[in-house]
């Protein structure tokens, strides 16, 4: 069994490295949303929710390309703002913005972030960062 004191310099290692982690995480989220880091955790959150059924049902998990958007299950705003604990008009605001640039679009049911949008240059250059800050993390532990 381990002694107190290690586990608790342990949690402390790791408390920081995780807080590395994330803000690295949110920094380049910043920067792939042109400084509008609420757009782009509501965006991550509306992805999640399309996909979230799929990764369940041990469906799609083809890492080179996104799920096709007729395979993605939409979400309603009112539920966005519900998982992320933001004001619903908030939450309206940033999305409508989003469907305006092509980065989010309204179908029946909700909003889906579309495969277009998760496959430019931009974007592969910001999943193959954070997939670096992922193994940077991982190494550090």
């Amino acid at each position: 069994m381990s002694e107190p004191a290690n586990d608790a310099g342990g949690a402390r290692v790791a408390g920081r490295l995780s807080a590395d982690y994330m803000l690295r995480s949110l920094k380049m989220l910043g920067e792939l949303s042109d400084g509008e880091l609420l757009s782009a955790l509501i965006s991550l959150a509306i992805v999640q929710a399309n996909v979230a059924h799929l990764e369940q049902d041990g469906g799609f998990r083809e890492l080179d390309e996104p799920p096709p958007d007729e395979s993605r299950r939409p979400i309603s705003i009112l539920a966005i703002a519900n998982s992320l604990g933001l004001p619903y008009e908030t939450t309206r605001r940033h999305v409508e913005k989003m469907i305006a640039a092509g980065q989010c679009v309204r179908v029946r049911g909700g909003v889906i972030v579309p495969t277009v949008a998760l496959t430019t240059p931009r974007h592969r250059e910001f999943v193959l960062a954070n997939l670096a800050n992922l193994r940077r993390l991982y190494r550090s532990l």
